[in-house]
């Protein structure tokens, strides 16, 4: 039978449901954003996990020149080395018909009969190129779909100055390129640029490559030193033209993905802390009123011969009902939200399976979480409650003493009206109560600020990487590096309005105890298509002569401005030799040295300073200048700045603004849970002074001006604490989001505090004029006779 206790609690229940509800809102956040993040990240970490493991992704990567393919067994032998994969990868142009548009591809070599020993490719539909046909290929799925290309399609393509028509037998995914970045891009391009496997032999025959390498793959065995491993790997492949052997940690899909799961252990980590806090001060204050109100039924209870711990048990269920039904709702947005990001992840990382898997701890966390949130929002009133006495809780309460306050003593109670006077006393009366509901509505617009900038910070590194680094309009990309006929020969395109070289030379940086693999970036010292511009905006001048760091590279290396480090070039000549660093600045991709055309040529020594080209051209003649180019056997590549640019905005808009969608529902039920509670029980306290004036004459809009004054005041008070709170709250997010591949700048605009400002205020007004239908609908008599 169910007990007089439980029916108790039932009954408080639904005289509360507005106010449990809300705060069941806030802790459904809590949960939902906890779900939405940590099973999104572990769905990823599992199926990552998963592919690399069945399709053998490999540990250690190393790019060279080129070299035989009987290496492969002597890394073998190396201590330590498990397995070892030798490949050919060769950029290729692509050329679909009647589309100027260029478009990239990086053709693998792969073992027709399908005995590769790392990075297996996964079949999606059709098969394996034929041994030795040369003109059969397998794409991978996204470029496919992106280009409406299917098993049985043709098209063009420039091989190492070959012109060849590639007939596509099937669709596949790898591992290694589970995000496929072109070279100088920062996000995939699906429609421009694709993977493409190609057998062994045929792939051989169009390099030049018979019985040759360019490329290896290799995994280490368990309890073996991997720094070993590549130092050993180094040394063998140095005559070769080795660039040094680097692990996944620095493998591009790899890197990309690893960030990303980053960025939702923040969310984990960040987020849902606010809604608790909220939510424990919202249980708190709520379970303080009621266990106010109902002293003589407490009373009662006890009289009766209920024990103390009976009584607590009763509110403690009161709040545990509440964290319940926040549970289950979060539990179910957040596995909503979770599927939608999942399916939002697999358009970006080319995954053969990619599937939103929840696991039952994940649930029982989050549940745990909203439960511990009320318990200890409860502690404070089951502390009143079980040290109530009957005899003091069935007497009435004694009636609130109203002292002189700041407004009196500064002589000022005059300049307000009545109502104003009680709207400056009840705020006087319950300091804790309004301080909470000042907090969690400045948390609501802290919060919301906190996620809006990060539209901000992407905005301004999109105008210092993309507007004013890059003043270029296509970027050309050469098969090797080339001396300064080249630059001649592009400026004799109709169209080209102005050409400038760069080059990028893979380099080892030590200095003490500290080595970085990176690339040194030449440009020339008059050059006006690039720029380096760092987080301040400002734009940095090339030194005449030594480096130019990346802060993130100094700081790893343990130098600044005036030190030297030793440089040895990878690959080349190998030359190796000291050189100062002239100045060092914030950027944000990367971490990457700048030098001038000079110093890059007296380290590489091989009169060959055009590794790219930069190109200004007419845009009227845009199409005839990349058929031009395209045509040209030793380009390797054409990168438009407005495509890139249009791309990286494209992904700006369908992720971050997906996000700001989820967090400003998120910090809006902050700011609801909040005032509904605040305004439902300043209505409950004073409407025996709302029916008095309203039995003195008074308007209904007047009477309610005490309830809609009161709340007003305390939303506009906690906009200054928001702002503050939510540039707090930012600065953290955004180093906590940063990382080797990008450093967010904080550069929020004024616009952003005023969003985050009037979004938290209209759904804290709609809130209070919800309650402030109660005013109208006001029962004088019945409110009158209550005893209060």
């Amino acid at each position: 039978m169910v007990s007089a206790l439980h029916l108790k609690l039932l009954r408080d229940l639904w005289n509360l449901r507005g106010q449990s509800f809300a705060i069941a809102v806030v802790l459904a956040a809590a949960s939902a954003t906890f779900i939405l993040s940590l099973g999104v990240h572990r769905s990823l970490v599992e199926t990552r996990d998963a592919y690399y493991s069945a399709n053998r992704f490999a540990e250690v990567f190393a790019d060279l020149t080129r070299a035989p393919r009987s290496v492969v067994e002597r890394v073998a032998q190396i201590p330590g080395v498990q397995r070892v994969d030798g490949r050919i990868r060769q950029y290729a142009t692509l050329d679909f018909p009647g589309r100027v548009t260029p478009a990239r591809a990086l053709i693998n070599s792969i073992d027709e009969t399908g005995r590769d020993r790392l990075n297996l490719l996964t079949l999606k539909e059709g098969r394996l190129p034929r041994p030795g046909a040369s003109s059969e290929v397998v794409v991978d799925q996204t470029f496919a779909e992106a280009n409406g290309l299917r098993p049985g399609s043709v098209l063009g393509a420039q091989i190492y100055g070959r012109r060849e028509q590639l007939r596509i037998v099937g669709i596949g995914t790898a591992p290694d390129y589970i995000w496929a970045l072109a070279p100088g891009d920062l996000t995939p391009d699906e429609s421009r640029f694709g993977i493409f496997w190609m057998g062994s032999r045929a792939l051989e025959g169009l390099t030049n490559r018979t019985g040759a390498i360019n490329s290896l793959a290799l995994t280490v065995q368990r309890g073996a030193s991997i720094d070993d491993v590549i130092r050993a790997v180094d040394h063998l492949l140095a005559p070769y033209g080795g660039t040094g052997a680097y692990t996944r940690k620095d493998h591009i899909s790899h890197a990309f993905l690893e960030n990303e799961l980053t960025q939702l252990k923040v969310m984990t980590t960040v987020i849902p802390p606010v809604f608790l806090l909220v939510g424990t001060f919202l249980v708190y204050i709520v379970l303080s009123r009621l266990i106010a109100t109902q002293r003589t039924q407490i009373g009662l209870l006890k009289a009766l011969g209920y024990t103390d711990l009976a009584i607590a048990d009763h509110y403690l269920g009161f709040a545990l009902a509440i964290s319940l039904l926040g549970a289950v709702l979060g539990g179910l947005s957040g596995i909503w939200l979770g599927r939608q990001m999942t399916e939002l992840y697999g358009q970006y990382y080319r995954f053969p399976f990619l599937t939103y898997h929840i696991a039952p701890e994940v649930i029982v966390g989050a549940s745990a979480l909203c439960v511990l949130s009320a318990g200890l929002g409860s502690l404070g009133g089951l502390r009143t409650a079980s040290r109530l006495t009957p005899a003091v809780a069935m007497s009435p309460p004694p009636p609130p003493t109203y002292r002189a306050g700041l407004v009196e003593r500064l002589g000022r109670a005059g300049e307000f009206s009545p109502i104003g006077n009680m709207i400056a006393r009840h705020i006087a009366r319950w300091p804790g109560r309004s301080a909470v509901t000042v907090f969690g509505v400045a948390l609501a617009a802290g919060l919301l600020f906190a996620t809006m900038q990060f539209l901000d910070s992407s905005r301004a590194m999109l105008d210092g990487f993309f507007f004013r680094a890059q003043r270029q309009d296509i970027t050309v990309g050469f098969t090797e590096p080339l001396n300064e006929a080249a630059l001649h020969e592009l400026r004799q395109v109709p169209g080209v309005l102005r050409v400038e070289p760069g080059r990028g030379i893979p380099v080892r940086m030590a200095s003490g105890n500290h080595t970085m693999r990176t690339v040194i970036e030449s440009s020339p010292g008059d050059g006006v298509l690039s720029a380096r511009i760092d987080a301040g905006g400002s734009e940095i001048r090339v030194p005449p002569a030594g480096l130019m760091l990346s802060r993130r590279l100094a700081e790893k290396l343990g130098v600044s401005a005036g030190d030297h480090v030793n440089v040895e070039l990878l690959g080349g000549r190998r030359t190796a030799r000291p050189l100062p660093v002239a100045s060092v600045f914030d950027e944000f991709v990367g971490e990457r040295a700048y030098s001038s055309t000079a110093t890059a040529m007296s380290l590489a020594r091989d009169a060959s300073p055009v590794g790219m080209a930069l190109l200004r051209i007419d845009p009227a003649m845009r199409d005839s200048v990349i058929e031009a180019l395209k045509e040209m056997p030793r380009v390797l590549g054409v990168t438009e700045r407005a495509a890139a640019l249009e791309k990286f905005e494209q992904v700006i808009d369908e992720n971050i603004f997906t996000m700001l969608f989820y967090y400003i529902t998120f910090a809006s039920a902050i700011a609801v849970g909040v005032v509904h509670n605040s305004a439902r029980i300043l209505f409950s306290e004073r409407a025996h002074e709302l029916a008095t004036l309203r039995v003195l004459g008074y308007q209904s809009s007047e009477v309610g001006l005490v309830l809609m004054g009161e709340i007003a005041f305390l939303i506009v008070a906690s906009v200054p604490l928001g702002c503050l709170l939510g540039y707090g709250l930012a600065q953290l997010m955004t180093a906590m989001f940063s990382s080797d591949l990008f450093r967010l700048p904080f550069a929020p605009l004024r616009s952003t505090y005023g969003w985050s400002v009037v979004i938290v205020l209209i759904a804290g007004v709609l809130t209070a004029l919800v309650v402030l239908r109660r005013v109208f609908g006001l029962d004088m008599v019945r409110v009158l006779k209550a005893r209060d």
